[in-house]
């Protein structure tokens, strides 16, 4: 359970890390790919790969890393447009559900 949050986590990271970068370098172009490159240099750097912590086998420990860096990427992705999602639906009440103060 705890690698969900480790790879969601890691997504936020890489995905601000991605924003960042892209402040400075015009990456419109290419910033799906260099956030799915910087997720699988992450997953590699880090030696972290879901599938040897749920020791499923895969053909090389780099595919591991590469599947891990993809879902890294994703979360990255996924993340703020939840947060977004939740902030609209707690931010703003909906017309019959607020009650008048009398």
């Amino acid at each position: 359970m705890y690698e969900f949050a480790i790879v969601l986590l890691l997504g936020i990271g890489t995905f601000k890390l991605v924003d960042m970068v892209g402040e400075y370098l015009n990456l419109s172009k290419i910033t799906t790919l260099f956030t799915i490159v910087v997720g699988v240099l992450v997953a590699w750097a880090l030696d972290f790969s879901l599938f040897a912590q749920w020791d499923v086998a895969v053909r090389s420990d780099f595919l591991g890393y590469v599947g891990t860096g993809l879902m890294i990427a994703a979360a990255g992705y996924a993340a703020p447009k939840v947060f977004e999602h939740v902030a609209e639906i707690i931010g703003h009440p909906r017309s019959g559900d607020h009650i008048k103060a009398a």
